[in-house]
């Protein structure tokens, strides 16, 4: 069977690193390995970790000079066959099995494989992407469902200057190179309200403004800053669900 490297880059978040770590650890065999890339907490995360004693668990613990920088350690010391990155808070669906998941292709496939998320605002659930919208996962892969084949990450980095939107350009990278595979499984649940999915920022929204190129891109930026300021944040992530993701009625109700 074909290894999985999970990485997760935290900086002061012990009590998501702690949730990641206890889903990741449901899955881990030998053919798994988990990498913890610290910058440098200072709210117990380092004593946290060298409490732990698992053999399929590794860290370090240095300065970063972003969310990226880190990303880029960990792809620097993996081994996996494949690779998926689990922020700190990111769980691993109670359902998911990497055996499972790798029978949907074939041994000789090497491109990226793409799941579904479960994305959670308070009790709003969201499946990504939506029961019968699969052929939209191009336009909108979750990176948190995302595996990268050795065969791409062992020769590439994400973009240092792209601060919000490395994750994307990464993605469609690998997947212009190596070609890929949708999975109907659901691989991982998180919540909503991270630099990606959050637009109340006007520093964040510059960074955005000048990685989005295309007039449509900025279009749909500026739209979604409108609606961000102008509807509850519930609302918000209600309307851009419309179309896209399916809402659930339970996290247990994915067919």
């Amino acid at each position: 069977m074909k290894s999985l490297s999970i990485i997760t880059v935290v900086r002061n978040d012990l009590d998501g690193l702690k949730g990641t770590i206890a889903s990741v650890e449901k899955i881990c065999n030998e053919n798994i390995e988990h990498w913890v890339i610290d910058g440098v907490s200072n709210d117990g995360t380092v004593d946290f970790l060298k409490s732990l004693k698992y053999e399929w668990l590794s860290w370090i613990s240095e300065p970063d000079t972003s969310l990226y920088d880190a990303m880029n350690k960990g792809m620097g010391r993996v081994r996996g066959d494949y690779v998926l990155f689990l922020n700190a808070g990111d769980v691993l669906n109670d359902k998911f099995s990497w055996h499972c998941f790798l029978e949907y292709v074939g041994d000789d496939f090497s491109g990226v494989l793409l799941g579904r998320t479960i994305e959670c605002y308070k009790d709003d659930l969201y499946l990504r992407p939506g029961y019968g919208k699969e052929h939209l996962i191009l336009s909108m892969p979750a990176h948190q469902a995302t595996f990268y084949p050795k065969a791409f990450y062992q020769h590439e980095q994400y973009s240092m200057d792209r601060p919000v939107a490395a994750d994307a350009h990464f993605t469609a990278r690998a997947i212009k190179a190596v070609g890929y595979f949708f999975v109907p499984d659901v691989v991982t649940v998180f919540e909503l309200g991270g630099v990606s999915s959050s637009y109340g920022s006007l520093k964040v929204l510059k960074k955005r403004w000048s990685e989005s190129h295309k007039i449509k891109n900025r279009i749909k930026l500026a739209v979604k800053f409108l609606m961000w300021r102008l509807v509850s944040t519930r609302c918000f992530y209600r309307i851009l669900a419309l179309g896209k993701y399916t809402k659930l009625e339970d996290i247990n109700h994915v067919e």
